[in-house]
């Protein structure tokens, strides 16, 4: 690193929410240089040492990247003058300053720190002299802050997070604990803030550092892992593997429970939130299901559903009619099934005899609040929108979710609807389920469809596949593959992995599934001409191609296609957007990372590029365009971006893509698992490309996911325990739903 004496001449740009600046400085020998970084409005008219490197702008030349800053020692005199006249500090003129200066000298700010009452003699009085100093001590108590913080090996920008968080309180509150930053500050896990308080001499055996361990054990690792518990002998070796050492954890699992952070319940340890939101989520399933039947006279269903039979030209099998009669009779039930065993022609048919039962308009303006079909992705809203011809919403824009984070609708105030349709059902973990269901009016009628088979849930749990396990509400399970799906060999295979009995007919080219076994080396020129062919032939890189893979990082992995796809298929790259090792440029193909209700966007969309601007200050941004929704992003809000050329099998859940790419190769084979082999394979529509070593999809097929560490199944068959969950765990969200 390197590092540059200079003042601020003006800033470019600067981003109140995060700190993210642009400026130019005037160094020691009059030179112009441009500094990026996370800093907050500083003087003009101070010297401050700026400590960084050197990066290339493709548009703007050399820039030093500031990690860190602070006033320098040496101060002109006019400088000094002109910052204590600045808006900084009210009531100090030029004349004044300049009085201060002269008596003071360039050290005039640690005079007046270390003792205010050398302002006697420039002849203020005591009010202002005490105003003064406090505004001092202000402006300087952030920049001392923020130097402590670099010291501690923070980078510029989760420096300001802290200092945006704790304000004056930031050193006072990491002396405290500085294991607080893992819940506080997104992006801080357990080895930065061990770090941190290693530099502040907390002991390797402190108490503080083995709850934090427990707690991120159970909290990150046991999370992202799907388990909502941990038994002790796993909890004592995950905690001792995040500490590093073979150190004592029995305190520490004692003080949790004291602090009723941690449950224990027979040998199974939960975080306190996951085991009552577990047990709330049980109840309110049971007290749906628990209604009479919503319709007694079956007969006149049947006469409807043999009407709608004929209305739309379907002959629906046996166990399609028993799906939509025990949809309609039940509360609440289940509907689950592979592709091509006709979910959506159920839905369609369970819709339009509920319609003729309650003499409805479908395509009525007021349907909405009666009926509500919803799923966990825009992408899978959308397609259900299209299949069934009615509006469709995702659920947390169902709830009304917004950019504080709030649900608009909960048990308080529920939703309106008298018929609830849930698809996609094995995307939900067990936190939005919750909010889901805490939501659904007492009389409201459910209908859950789901693939059980498919990937669980990114979040924690495994609901769909729970409920089905606790027998105790109405399952129909859909198995037979119709004659309209019958000659797609996508979804025989799909069958054949699913049943764990792929065999050598299996792996043959059929007209919509291609098996190209290929080196490692050859798998790439092969997908970019396979991609080259397919938009020749019209196909939609943005819509209709994706190349799914299991990991992101390797020379197969997401990220490496990503930047081969980018480079060969997006050739305007004169003006591009560079954060961290990515460009983005006019054209991308872009996965959005996070829910951001505030500007509609949920994680998982996809959109493309649409333009890059600049705003009155220079300073550039994206526009993507999200099915028709224009977005900004500027510099500081590209992490919630990602190139979308390659997405991960688990991102693509609740979407199809007429043409599916996947390497099958043995860097993945730790990751391969007949769950995720299933799901990628029925994301594709009309063509699947499988590439590399096919034995990887025998190997796949037989090979099955752990099971997850749940306790909903049980909970569902058991009495309610007595233990009533603390008010205070209300509002808590330790999982950011990525469903």
């Amino acid at each position: 690193m390197i590092t540059i004496r200079g003042r601020v001449k003006n800033y470019v740009f600067h981003n109140e929410e995060n700190s993210y600046s642009i400026a130019r400085i005037i160094t020691d020998d009059e030179a112009i240089v441009t500094i990026v970084g996370y800093f907050p409005l500083i003087s003009e008219d101070v010297v401050y040492d700026f400590t960084g490197n050197w990066v290339k702008h493709n548009t703007y030349g050399e820039q030093l990247k500031v990690e860190s800053f602070k006033k320098s020692e040496a101060q002109s005199h006019a400088g000094l003058v002109s910052y204590l006249s600045s808006p900084f500090f009210s009531g100090i003129g030029p004349k004044t300053a300049e009085k201060i200066v002269d008596l003071l000298g360039t050290d005039a700010i640690a005079r007046i720190m270390a003792d205010k009452t050398v302002l006697k003699p420039v002849g203020l009085s005591p009010v202002r002299i005490e105003k003064f100093y406090q505004q001092l001590v202000e402006n300087q108590t952030n920049e001392h802050i923020l130097v402590a913080l670099y010291g501690y090996n923070l980078s510029g920008r989760m420096a300001m997070k802290l200092l945006n968080k704790y304000q004056m309180s930031t050193l006072e509150k990491l002396e405290e604990n500085p294991y607080r930053l893992i819940d506080d500050i997104e992006g801080i896990g357990f080895i930065k803030a061990d770090e941190i308080a290693g530099k502040l001499g907390v002991p390797k055996d402190d108490l503080r550092r083995i709850k934090a361990a427990i707690l991120y054990a159970m909290q990150h690792i046991a999370y992202q892992q799907g388990d909502l518990y941990l038994l002790k002998t796993q909890l004592e070796q995950q905690a001792r593997q995040v500490l590093g050492q073979d150190a004592d954890i029995e305190p520490g699992i004692t003080a949790l429970l004291e602090e009723k952070k941690l449950v224990i319940e027979d040998d199974r340890f939960y975080l306190a939130i996951a085991y009552f939101t577990e047990i709330a989520l049980a109840e309110k399933i049971k007290l749906l299901a628990s209604r009479q039947q919503t319709i007694q006279d079956v007969d006149y269903l049947e006469t409807l559903l043999d009407a709608v039979e004929i209305q739309k030209g379907v002959s629906y099998t046996k166990v399609q009619k028993e799906a939509v009669l025990t949809a309609l009779i039940h509360p609440i039930s289940i509907i689950t099934g592979g592709p091509g065993t006709g979910k959506t022609t159920i839905i369609d048919g369970l819709l339009e005899v509920y319609r003729l039962y309650h003499k409805l308009n479908l395509k009525s303006p007021y349907i909405g609040e009666r009926i509500a079909l919803m799923a966990p992705t825009g992408r899978a809203a959308k397609r259900m929108k299209e299949l069934l011809d009615m509006d469709a919403k995702t659920i947390h824009r169902h709830l009304g979710y917004n950019f504080e984070g709030i649900f608009m609708y909960d048990e308080r105030h529920p939703l309106p609807h008298e018929l609830v349709i849930i698809d996609e059902a094995s995307m939900i973990d067990l936190f939005l389920a919750r909010k889901l269901f805490d939501a659904i009016g007492p009389e409201a009628q459910v209908v859950i469809v789901g693939d059980v088979d498919q990937l669980p849930s990114v979040g924690p749990g495994q609901v769909l596949s729970d409920v089905i396990e606790s027998a105790m509400l109405p399952v129909v399970r859909l198995n037979e593959i119709h004659r309209q799906a019958k000659d797609s060999h996508i979804i025989k295979l799909a069958d054949a992995v699913n049943r764990q009995t792929v065999t050598f007919d299996n792996l043959r080219s059929d007209h919509d599934v291609f098996f190209h076994k290929a080196s490692p080396e050859r798998i790439k020129d092969v997908i970019l001409g396979q991609v080259k062919g397919a938009i020749d032939e019209g196909y939609s890189l943005i819509e209709d191609i994706q190349v799914l893979a299991p990991m992101y990082k390797g020379d197969l992995g997401i990220d490496a296609f990503n930047q081969l796809m980018q480079n060969v298929f997006n050739p305007d790259q004169e003006q591009g957007i560079t954060y961290g090792d990515k460009t983005y440029h006019v054209g991308d193909k872009v996965i959005q990372l996070v829910n951001d209700p505030e500007r509609m966007i949920m994680n998982g969309d996809i959109g493309v590029v649409k333009a890059i601007k600049t705003d009155k200050d220079n300073a550039p941004f994206l526009v993507v365009s999200f099915d028709d929704n224009d977005v900004m992003y500027e510099k500081g809000d590209l992490e919630e971006l990602n190139l979308a050329y390659a997405i991960s099998i688990h991102k693509s859940q609740g979407s199809e893509y007429k043409i599916v790419m996947m390497p099958m190769v043995r860097a993945h084979m730790h990751m391969l698992r007949k769950e995720l082999i299933y799901t990628a394979i029925t994301r594709a529509k009309q063509f699947l490309i499988i590439l590399g070593d096919m034995n990887l999809l025998t190997y796949a097929a037989n090979k099955l996911s752990e099971k997850r560490q749940t306790t909903l199944s049980l909970r569902l068959n058991a009495e309610r325990p007595e233990t009533e969950e603390p008010d205070e765990l209300d509002d808590l969200s330790p999982y950011d739903f990525m469903s």
